[in-house]
């Protein structure tokens, strides 16, 4: 592109094919439609930090070149920069809206993606609320179906670690949710032992222990987490 606009002016500048060609009349009129696609960009205040530095600093560069010729009775040059100017201008305009339509799309995904995150990682929202709650048992969080003992508990399930991945995530965009563990086992030795590991775990992954609780209670096995807090 940069070379084909280099032929171009360089063939304006020296080929007498150019000369005198474009009229006082046209090259104002084509001045004029590159001051207005000049304001026009500039008055997209939504997009100044998307225009694309490049194209906006060519629209202005060609215009003031296009003014300047056209005051020294160069039509020929004036409209050709002029043209130049115009078109910098509207492809500035437009990467401006594509880089922004970008950046919007991400920012919607990224809160939206929250709630079907939370959903794949076996917790469901409780209705409008900003509680998201889900229940576990051994076999996905410890791939086995009972404990007797402690020293028993294996470790974490890999598909168990992932969900716990994806809850982490979440906790580290959104800094004010808060987890809750609530486990049950036939000693509350054990149980405690379920809600350490998730904890431990969490911990590991950079969430500040601050932000987690856990209960441990006597009964027939399983883990609940709760998150509080969660915007959607």
């Amino acid at each position: 592109m940069k070379k084909f606009v280099i032929s171009i002016l360089i063939a304006a500048i020296v080929s007498p094919a150019f000369a005198g060609v474009i009229k006082e009349s046209q090259a104002k009129r084509e001045v004029d439609d590159a001051i207005e696609a000049l304001a026009a960009m500039d008055a997209r205040a939504d997009l100044a930090t998307f225009l694309p530095q490049r194209e906006a600093y060519s629209a202005r560069t060609y215009h003031n070149k296009a003014r300047n010729f056209l005051a020294d009775g160069d039509y020929d040059k004036a409209s050709f920069y002029a043209i130049l100017s115009t078109n910098y201008s509207k492809i500035s305009v437009y990467r401006g809206l594509l880089a922004k339509a970008d950046r919007d799309k991400l920012e919607r995904a990224a809160q939206g993606a929250v709630v079907p995150s939370l959903k794949t990682a076996g917790l469901k929202g409780k209705g409008k609320s900003d509680i998201f709650a889900g229940t576990y048992t051994l076999k996905t969080v410890y791939n086995v179906r009972s404990v007797w003992r402690v020293d028993k508990i294996p470790a974490l399930h890999d598909g168990m670690t992932e969900k716990l991945m994806t809850i982490a995530g979440v906790m580290k965009q959104q800094g004010d949710v808060k987890m809750n563990i609530e486990t049950k086992a036939r000693s509350e030795e054990i149980s405690e032992k379920y809600a350490k590991d998730i904890k431990d775990f969490m911990i590991e992954k950079g969430i500040d222990a601050s932000r987690i609780e856990y209960v441990n209670k006597k009964g027939r096995d399983s883990i609940e987490i709760t998150l509080s807090g969660v915007k959607h």
